[in-house]
C-alpha cells in the first residue's frame, strides 16, 4: 500500500477496476501511512498462525499493552483479510485510544481491500493521500497567480471562477473551496483518479487566458496538505 500514488491519465482503464479501489474519505497524517508501511514490510503473514493471533486479540483491548504490540497484532489482522478479523478491527476502532485512531482506519481499510480481493478473485487496491478524498475522487489543494504578480480584478476573479468550475464539470470533478488573494488564488477541489489532475488545472488556466490573458502558466498542486502561508510565500517568490 502506498501513501500516495501519482495517476496517469488513462483512458483504458475500466470502471471495474476503479471500483476496486479505495479511496481513503479521511485524510491521515504521511508518516503514520509510512510507517504503516515499513511495518507492514517487516511480516510475512505467510508464517503467521491466524490461531495465534486471535489469541492476542485480548490484548488489543487491554489498556495495559504497549502500542506497538497493539500496531503488529492490527497489521496481521489486516493481511488475514477475512470477515473475522474486519469485525475485530472495526469494533476496535470505536473504543481505540486518540493515538491509533489512524492507524486502525489503514488496518481496517486494508483489510476491507484483502477481503473484498478474495470475494471478488481479483486484485485491488487502497489510495491514501494527506488529504483524503471521496468516492473515486482524490482531494488536492492548487494555486494559480496572476502574470507579473498583478492585482486580479473582479473580471479576473468570475473569469476564473466560472472557467475552472466548467472546465470541473467537463472532467467529473468538484471544486469544494476557492480562496482569492491580491495576485493569486487557491482552489480545493476533488479530481477523478483516472484523470491527472495537472491536466484539468492546465485546460483551466488555457481557457481563462482565452478571455483575457492574465493567468500566470504554472501552478502549485499537492494532496498532501492545505499549504501554509509560507509554502505559498515560497512558491510565488520562486515563480517570480
Amino acid at each position: 500500500m502506498k501513501d500516495m500514488k501519482s495517476v496517469k491519465d488513462n483512458r483504458t482503464k475500466s470502471e471495474n477496476s476503479l471500483d476496486s479501489l479505495d479511496v481513503m474519505g479521511e485524510g491521515i497524517d504521511l508518516s503514520i501511512q509510512q510507517e504503516y508501511d515499513r511495518f507492514s514490510e517487516t511480516i510475512d503473514i505467510n508464517n503467521v498462525d491466524y490461531k495465534e493471533v486471535l489469541k492476542e486479540i485480548k490484548n488489543l483491548f487491554s489498556d495495559n499493552t504497549p502500542t506497538e504490540a497493539k500496531k503488529r497484532i492490527l497489521i496481521l489482522l489486516a493481511h488475514f483479510g477475512n470477515a473475522e478479523s474486519y469485525r475485530i478491527i472495526e469494533k476496535y476502532l470505536k473504543e481505540s485510544e486518540e493515538n491509533l485512531r489512524d492507524w486502525t482506519l489503514l488496518s481496517l481499510k486494508e483489510c476491507r481491500m484483502f477481503l473484498e480481493s478474495a470475494l471478488l478473485e481479483e486484485e485491488g487496491g487502497i489510495i491514501s493521500t494527506g488529504l483524503g478524498g471521496k468516492d473515486n475522487k482524490f482531494r488536492y489543494y492548487f494555486i494559480v497567480s496572476s502574470k507579473d504578480g498583478l492585482t486580479f480584478s473582479e473580471t479576473d476573479k468570475n473569469t476564473l471562477k466560472r472557467e475552472f468550475e466548467t472546465i470541473s464539470q467537463k472532467y467529473n470533478s468538484e471544486i469544494e473551496e476557492i480562496n482569492f488573494e491580491p495576485n493569486y488564488a487557491i482552489l480545493r477541489t476533488l479530481i477523478p483518479m483516472d484523470f491527472a489532475a495537472g491536466e484539468v488545472i492546465e485546460e483551466g488556466i488555457r481557457e481563462c487566458n482565452k478571455v483575457d490573458d492574465f493567468l500566470y502558466f504554472h501552478y502549485y498542486l499537492t494532496n498532501v496538505r492545505k499549504p501554509s502561508n509560507e509554502e505559498v510565500f515560497k512558491y510565488l517568490e520562486e515563480i517570480r
